[in-house]
């Protein structure tokens, strides 16, 4: 229904596809030519192939020698860690077969860098895809439902034909999903009730810079434990840290980073707050999380190499994010829920430039209407903000 930012840009090379569960990486596939293709997401076939791996090396020889077709000379396995074992009968296929280009998709890299399975030694690239973006929906796009609903392609379409019910039970049945499957069958986590209690407290905490040692006592789990599921959060794809801003790289993991969600509604369905109406303060966390993760999905898409981090001081002075690449910070930015600004909105990014980045691009973004200027800052619209970071940095 909507163009995908990747659709035009996949390799003629062999690649990873990693992404969330329901992001559309299968959908993306769908009119790509193969001579090959599997689901892993069936039971009896992950368990066949689990059972006796070397059954895909077969396969591809008789696909193969078959279908000398150039136009499909593509192997596709949907949900590769499934069965990570397969990896080594790819790279087998690749040496013996070199012109066969292997397209590998998954919602998980945990199973796989768990049990050191081959990544097939850099023979294949990597990359991700994620919800829709403001750009992919272009004229669909409505801040209220990214906000509400998120983005994942079948409940965003589903709210914006206006049925919410319907999209509130998707994204319950997500959850549900993501335990049962991702967590429980995969055997990521042995104490699951302990998960699922962090997994109730992190989706609450989400935007805020997380106490470890405090999460670990009101989860009733570890200290180990608590930075350990958040590990599993990143592996499975469910969100991404953003780190404070030191000049020390060293210094950076050892305080407080923040985490946000891959997805609005799935952090709502998380806060068990879908059918609630969305409260001033829960706004504002959710538009800065919204416009985040827009800029971690540009990140990637664009292949920028910025590090996304954010800035505070001892007296709590804040910027949202710093946008960094090398040893070099490209820009500032900080994210309000208001249309209607005041010089107060902008202490964070004074503070900011006083202490001795005054040379730095600032930014704020707000959902307003046309771009604005206050104190010599600019105040963008979110649309506007994401063409100046694709065009200017």
């Amino acid at each position: 229904m909507w163009n995908r930012h990747l659709s035009s840009r996949f390799p003629k090379e062999s690649f990873f596809l990693f992404g969330p569960r329901q992001v559309g990486k299968s959908t993306i596939l769908a009119e790509t030519a193969s001579l090959f293709r599997l689901d892993l997401l069936e039971p009896k076939l992950q368990l066949a192939y689990t059972k006796n791996p070397d059954r895909l090396l077969n396969e591809i020889e008789s696909a193969y020698s078959q279908n000398l077709d150039s136009s499909k000379l593509t192997a596709i396995i949907d949900e590769i860690q499934k069965v990570p074992a397969l990896l080594d009968i790819v790279q087998m296929c690749m040496s013996k077969y070199p012109k066969l280009r292997w397209i590998l998709t998954g919602s998980s890299a945990r199973k796989i860098r768990k049990n050191h399975a081959n990544l097939l030694g850099g023979r294949a690239l990597y990359r991700s895809l994620h919800p829709l973006t403001q750009g992919e929906l272009e004229s669909d796009f409505r801040l209220d439902l990214a906000l509400s609903f998120g983005t994942l392609p079948k409940i965003y379409d589903i709210a914006l034909r206006g049925n919410s019910e319907t999209a509130i039970e998707y994204l319950r049945s997500y959850v549900i999903t993501y335990l049962n499957e991702e967590i429980k069958a995969e055997a990521i986590v042995r104490n699951l009730q302990g998960f699922q209690n962090f997994l109730e407290v992190a989706a609450a905490q989400f935007s805020e810079q997380i106490n470890f040692s405090e999460l670990a006592k009101e989860t009733q789990v570890s200290y180990a434990s608590a930075r350990e599921y958040y590990n599993i959060l990143e592996d499975t794809f469910l969100g991404f840290f953003l780190l404070p801003y030191l000049k020390s790289k060293r210094k950076r993991m050892s305080h407080q980073p923040k985490f946000y969600f891959f997805d609005n509604g799935v952090t709502r369905a998380l806060n068990s707050t879908l059918r609630n109406s969305i409260n001033p303060i829960e706004k504002g966390r959710l538009f800065e999380q919204w416009v985040i993760q827009e800029i971690f999905r540009i990140n990637l898409y664009e292949s920028k190499d910025w590090k996304l981090l954010f800035w505070r001081t001892s007296h709590g002075a804040e910027v949202d994010l710093i946008i960094e690449r090398g040893r070099e910070i490209k820009c500032a930015i900080e994210i309000k829920f208001k249309t209607t600004l005041s010089p107060s909105d902008l202490s964070g990014i004074s503070a900011f430039r006083e202490s001795g980045f005054s040379k730095v691009p600032c930014f704020l973004v707000a959902p307003i209407e046309s771009t604005q200027t206050l104190n010599g800052v600019e105040i963008l619209p979110p649309l506007e903000l994401l063409k100046k970071l694709k065009l200017s940095f």
